[in-house]
């Protein structure tokens, strides 16, 4: 079943990619990439059809399991609803306001950017989640922000081609390697396959992902975080998380990766 769906999700993938690259360029939803090239925006979104597909496949194979059918719509939620925010902020996203700090002071002067807005419906989304996974108080408050964290991490790491999906299959094959359920496995193999299969795209900046790519694929490591891992691992997990997110607010990760020569190497793999 693994294998079946992995190679259905990868193959479902490459073939869904040229007819969105090509309704992008139509609509003119593009930016320009480092060479200058203009490239569709918003490529992403080709995760929509791929999850839904996998969905049904997973769906087929375990049968009437109600526990199973329940985590894939917690799956389903969380994805969608970050799919729809990050679609929202790549095609009407306020490039003015920067930063987290940035788009919290905009709202608290009345004005709602896309940024903020995403910021709003993450938090909320992430509380929903993590509440269902959660038997008291502290575990609640510990599983929405380890969500909310890993959906924007994946996003301040959008900023160079291929360097997001490296950090996203970097953090899944790890989760794998820690140990996860046969169905959190599987779930999560079918999204890895999609990354590898959207991974050229990326890397040689023939289109961009944006927040509806960044941000389905953050809040699936949220997700897979706080179902599979012990409050201690999970500690663990959100201790990095908060300290990463603040080097981020201080300091430019670009930066940071430029000025070490392995991270550099690791970031730059693929790209030219």
């Amino acid at each position: 079943m693994e294998i079946i769906i992995f190679i259905i999700s990868l193959l479902t993938t490459l073939v869904i990619i040229p007819f969105v690259k090509e309704m992008l360029l139509t609509a003119n939803i593009t930016g320009s990439n480092y060479k200058g090239h203009k490239i569709p925006v918003g490529m992403g979104i080709t995760f929509v059809p791929v999850v839904i597909i996998n969905g049904i496949l997973f769906n087929y194979f375990i049968g009437n399991n109600a526990n199973m059918q329940q985590l894939l719509l917690v799956f389903l939620i969380g994805i969608m609803t970050m799919a729809v925010i990050g679609l929202i902020d790549d095609l009407m996203g306020n490039r003015d306001t920067l930063g987290f700090k940035g788009h919290i002071k905009s709202l608290l002067k009345g004005k709602l950017t896309t940024g903020g807005l995403k910021a709003i419906v993450g938090g909320l989304i992430s509380i929903l989640i993590g509440s269902l996974f959660s038997f008291h108080i502290i575990e609640i408050v510990v599983n929405s922000l380890i969500i909310a964290l890993f959906t924007n991490l994946i996003n301040l790491l959008d900023l160079r081609p291929g360097r997001a999906i490296k950090g996203f299959l970097t953090i899944a094959i790890l989760f794998i390697i820690i140990g996860l359920s046969k169905e959190t496995r599987i779930i999560l193999g079918s999204i890895i396959a999609y990354a590898i299969g959207y991974f050229p795209q990326d890397i040689k900046a023939k289109s961009m992902m944006g927040d509806i790519g960044s941000n389905t694929l953050g809040i699936t490591l949220g997700i897979v975080a706080v179902i599979s891992y012990t409050m201690t691992v999970k500690y663990i997990i959100l201790a990095l998380l908060v300290l990463i997110h603040i080097i981020a607010e201080k300091y430019s990760i670009t930066e940071i990766i430029k000025k070490n020569s392995i991270l550099n190497f690791l970031d730059e793999l693929g790209r030219y």
